[in-house]
């Protein structure tokens, strides 16, 4: 049975809060978070039952126009108010995104708990958004209220894709400067592969040269600062590995160095194994595996996040 935090008598499943990676929003659980909805109602037997009033806006930008519904029965979607800002930033917006909904299911529903204290949420989270997750952990490693945390192709330990973050900036800018010196419109072709390199980048949701994209980079002061750091032990943390077998990604893969991985992420930095974490041996850890690239995790990770949730009979 699942863990709850309540009155024994009271039955009642812990809101689950999704966080996206850099460049997304909360359509990126378009599918993934309908599913957990009706496995939480049906494993809970709560058919009419909701934490939150639909719409009511739990999320540190309340005015995200891709998902009609940040809130929808327990389940919590989050759009960061910047896609590209630095993790440790965005911790402490996932940190009032976690307050609103504690609050809320109290003032609402405070006679399923003891306390205030009580209630615990559910971290799923995608890439970058893991790590904002993890700040916000190590931020507040006796007060996070949180009972699992579930990471997917989140890069503990960086992307070495992101170490090529300059090549398109020095493309454009090396390019019209050849041709402003020596007049040979040839020169430019560079810089029209740099602009189409930062443009592909962007419409994958990796917007280089920004706070966040620097974060990601292995050997970044941001991840040597968080992998040095202990996670709460009274956390449950399932990492979903990911990895993709289809020839684009595992060409990316080869590219950038990688034995495996999901054609941006590394499968040994998936992994919080590696991470350095100091009291790593002492966590309630666990993996799962899925064949899937990159960005289109969060939509084939349901069946796992679910089983990660503790909601499959």
């Amino acid at each position: 049975m699942a863990s709850i935090s309540a009155f024994a008598y009271a039955n009642v499943p812990n809101p689950v809060i999704f966080v996206h990676g850099i460049g997304d929003s909360s359509v990126a659980w378009r599918s993934t978070g309908p599913v957990v909805s009706r496995h939480i109602k049906k494993y809970y037997d709560i058919s009419d039952h909701s934490y939150f009033f639909s719409g009511s806006g739990i999320c540190a930008d309340r005015d995200d126009k891709d998902f009609s519904d940040n809130v929808h029965d327990l389940c919590v979607y989050v759009t960061f108010s910047d896609h590209f800002a630095d993790p440790g930033k965005l911790a402490q917006e996932l940190k009032k995104v976690i307050d609103d909904t504690r609050g809320e299911a109290w003032a609402n529903y405070r006679f399923y708990f003891k306390s205030r204290d009580d209630v615990k949420v559910n971290l799923v989270c995608h890439s970058m958004g893991g790590l904002v997750a993890r700040k916000y952990l190590a931020d507040n490693i006796k007060d996070h209220h949180v009972s699992k945390l579930i990471l997917i192709g989140t890069p503990n330990k960086g992307s070495s894709a992101l170490m090529f973050d300059w090549v398109p900036a020095g493309l454009m800018v090396g390019g019209v400067s050849a041709f402003m010196l020596s007049g040979n419109p040839a020169f430019l072709s560079a810089s029209v592969v740099g602009i189409g390199w930062d443009a592909i980048s962007y419409s994958r949701g990796v917007k280089i040269l920004s706070p966040a994209a620097n974060a990601m980079k292995p050997g970044s002061k941001f991840l040597n600062d968080l992998n040095s750091k202990n996670m709460p032990t009274d956390v449950e943390y399932t990492v979903i590995l990911c990895t993709a077998n289809d020839l684009m990604h595992v060409t990316a893969n080869r590219m950038l160095g990688y034995a495996d991985g999901d054609g941006a992420v590394p499968l040994d930095s998936q992994s919080l194994k590696y991470a350095g974490i100091p009291n790593f041996s002492k966590l309630d850890y666990k993996e799962m595996k899925l064949i899937a690239p990159h960005f289109e995790e969060p939509t084939m990770a349901k069946d796992l996040v679910v089983e990660a949730l503790g909601l499959k009979k």
